[in-house]
């Protein structure tokens, strides 16, 4: 699009965006090369601090290194050393000690320093006789110290350090070149440094020297402070001098951190500038710095460097850089988009005005802009006026056709309850026409007085929208004398002439007489439920009294008559009596059968351990019977009835029915979905799967009742309690042995809050 085809406010936007946005990216880009120097700036004066402290810690080791070969000669078994060889008896003309017990005392000496010195390698002393051979040496190797056998002491005569004691004269200690250490003429050690304290007599004649040796690594090793920056380097440069050379791998020296190996290039430092941080390209820069020592008598120089990752060191500025960027672009867009909003409130004002006209309307933009033909705001206010028109015609047309087909009636009544509008629905249910309905009191019309309609009313304003609206239900008679049942619900709504009521009015007639017949219908089955309930009772009761009179004349019988009695009558009385007890379980199984779904259990929740418990006193279990439970079934929290009652009528089921010397029954549970799976498992003679669905019928046994005393009541007591409780129970068994119950129970049992009904 051309730009002069753009708005007005949308250049303004543009304006602003372009040159706020240059501002804030100049400001912001100067202020990213400020921080980056203050950086910079800092940086060095940390790194000039931090390389301060690690020149004190280098010249404090110099100087008790120094210190330590001056008091060695010092202690007295260097003297006394001296004094036993010039006497004849090799024997100290002051106390009498050998030659050897002074050996041995020196040694002891030189092994408390090296125990106590960290670094230290070496301790020797040194006399000239013989090209400089070691009269005393001690070692320290691998944290064990150990002094050298007088057969292993070596000649120093021609080693440059040597060389360098007879070539000064001078009473401070001397410090050797940092050489590889050497051993019978042989490089075989690492870097070490050597402090040199000559002995004189009196009359200033050297008579021998004291020499330390340290591993430089161990003695300088680079420590890490708090704090510090980058990772910093110790470089020894030894001085050069002609009279005594050095090898090409033993004129410099660098020193690492642990873990942080680093071969530096010398050359490459030698020419940067000390003090400074000196950029080395790809984010790495260097900062040097020189070791000052005083003493003449170092032939070598210490310099300190620290490596400085720049990518890390100014990755904050750069973050702050971009994190201004994004600033700024934000601050650009507000600013372009205040620019936008003031010029379109400057220069729109009919843009405005068209666009709540396309609100009001509910038109699309491409809606609006089909319907301009001259492009100017005054033809597209117009176009807009006529669609607005268009769709109120259209809208008012789609409600009433609503409010005319609709089954229910609507009506609009003003503040006070009188009717303004009706449809045609709410004047058929009210036996009324318009024209009657419009300006009456809709509660007059439905036998309120006037001080319940302002009731319903209060209510109906004071009720909240997002609450389910009260519903009443009112009889009335049409004017033929028809009875009639309405429902009325009501609601308070408010728009651009005030306040009013809507009502909907819906004819229940026919729903109030089928829950009039409901409520009747389930009453009558309450009643018969009851009644029920108190004929098995009384039935039950009354058919067991005639049982216990016989059972009672029997025992009479069997009493009075005991010495005429035959085997054949003692087994006809028997039989009586049995056939009387029989009769009587049997009746308590049926009223138990008939009550079960009818009478609330108990709630009472037991635990696995605590059922099984239960379960085992109500049975009358043979020695030969073992009853296994799993410890899923242990582990249950359940409602102990009626569980209780299937399981004990199953487990008693399994022991009655065995036909073996032994056996057993086991129960197990698992769960799955919202259900328990029960399963009752014995060892017993099977059931033919013929028999697999009868055995759950009232009376039915599979073994006559004389061999085997049973109601046959048991197994259908079982199937009506699962069933009841929303389970299902299947038997699984091929007839021949073994008999498997399996029953599915819910983990929650729903108690009804009326059996009854």
């Amino acid at each position: 699009m051309s730009p002069k085809r753009l708005p007005i406010k949308l250049k303004v936007a543009l304006v602003i965006f372009i040159v706020s946005g240059a501002a804030f990216s100049a400001f912001f880009f100067l202020n990213y090369r400020d921080t980056v120097s203050r950086i910079h700036t800092h940086t060095e004066q940390l790194l000039e601090r931090d390389h301060k402290t690690h020149a004190r810690y280098i010249q404090d080791t110099l100087t008790t290194m120094r210190q330590d070969a001056e008091t060695l000669i010092g202690f007295p078994p260097i003297s006394g050393i001296l004094r036993t060889r010039q006497s004849d008896e090799l024997t100290d003309p002051l106390d009498g000690s050998s030659l050897q017990d002074w050996l041995v005392r020196l040694e002891t000496l030189f092994k408390s320093v090296l125990t106590n010195r960290s670094g230290y390698s070496q301790i020797r002393l040194l006399l000239p006789e013989n090209n400089w051979s070691e009269i005393v040496r001690v070692n320290f190797v691998a944290g064990e110290v150990s002094h050298v056998d007088p057969t292993d002491l070596q000649q120093k005569g021609d080693e440059p350090y040597i060389r360098l004691l007879q070539a000064v004269e001078t009473d401070d200690s001397l410090f050797s070149n940092v050489t590889r250490n050497r051993e019978k003429g042989s490089v075989v050690g690492p870097p070490t440094l050597r402090s040199i304290k000559r002995l004189v007599n009196d009359d200033g004649a050297v008579i021998g020297a004291v020499v330390i040796n340290a591993v430089l690594s161990e003695l300088l090793s680079v420590p890490e402070y708090e704090g510090e920056l980058g990772r910093t380097y110790y470089v020894i440069q030894n001085h050069v001098e002609p009279a005594f050379p050095l090898a090409t791998d033993d004129q410099s020296f660098v020193l690492s951190p642990e873990e942080t190996p680093r071969v530096l290039d010398f050359k490459v430092v030698a020419q940067q500038s000390v003090g400074q941080l000196i950029d080395l390209g790809s984010d790495e820069n260097l900062y040097l710095s020189s070791v000052p020592i005083s003493d003449a008598h170092v032939p070598f120089d210490f310099f300190i460097a620290t490596d400085i990752d720049a990518g890390a060191l100014f990755q904050q500025a750069r973050h702050e850089l971009w994190r201004n960027f994004a600033h700024a672009l934000v601050l650009t867009l507000l600013a372009s988009g205040l620019g936008y909003v003031f010029a379109a409130r400057l220069l729109s004002p009919l843009e405005h005005l068209i666009d709540e006209i396309k609100k009001s309307a509910g038109l699309r933009g491409d809606q609006a802009g089909s319907l301009s033909k001259g492009g100017d705001e005054v033809t597209l206010i117009a176009n807009n006026f006529k669609q607005l028109t268009s769709d109120l015609v259209r809208e008012t047309q789609r409600l009433d056709m609503v409010l005319t087909n609709v089954a229910e009636g609507i009506v609009t009544l003003l503040p006070d309850g009188t009717i303004e509008d009706a449809n045609p629905a709410s004047c058929r249910i009210l036996d009324e026409d318009s024209v009657h309905l419009t300006g009456r009191n809709l509660f007059e019309m439905l036998g309120f007085d006037e001080e319940h309609g302002k009731e319903i009313l209060c209510e109906t304003i004071s009720a909240r929208g997002d609450q389910p609206p009260q519903q009443r239900e009112i009889s009335l008679k049409k004017q033929a004398g028809e009875p009639i049942v309405i429902n009325l619900v009501m609601r308070h709504t408010s728009y651009a002439e005030g306040s009013r009521f809507v009502a909907l009015i819906r004819d229940v007639t026919e729903r109030a007489a089928a829950t009039a017949r409901s409520e009747a219908l389930i009453a009558a089955l309450r009643r018969s439920n009851a009644e029920l309930d108190q004929f098995a009772y009384i039935a039950s009761h009354d058919l067991k009294a005639p049982l216990r009179v016989i059972e009672n004349a029997v025992s009479w019988l069997e009493e009075d008559l005991r010495p005429h009695l035959t085997d054949d009558t003692r087994e006809s009385m028997d039989l009586l009596r049995n056939r009387a007890r029989r009769m009587e379980a049997l009746l308590s199984d049926l009223l138990k059968h008939s009550r079960i779904g009818r009478v609330a259990d108990s709630v009472e929740k037991v635990t696995g351990v605590q059922l099984s418990e239960s379960i085992l006193e109500l049975l009358d279990v043979p020695e030969n019977i073992r009853i296994v439970f799993s410890d899923d079934f242990y582990h249950l929290t359940v409602q102990k009835m009626p569980l209780e009652t299937v399981l004990v009528n199953l487990i008693g089921n399994s022991i009655k029915h065995h036909d073996r010397g032994s056996g057993y029954v086991s129960i197990d549970v698992k769960h799955s979905d919202g259900f328990m799976r029960f399963r009752v498992e014995d060892d017993g003679p099977g059931i033919e799967p013929a028999y697999h669905d009868r055995i759950f019928d009232i009376f039915r046994t599979l073994r006559s009742r004389d061999q085997l005393e049973s109601s046959g009541m048991g197994l259908a007591i079982v199937k009506k309690h699962i069933e009841v409780v929303g389970g299902k129970i299947d038997v699984l068994s091929d007839g021949e042995r073994g008999t498997v119950f399996e029953f599915s129970w819910p983990d929650e049992i729903v108690q009804e809050e009326d059996k009854a009904a």
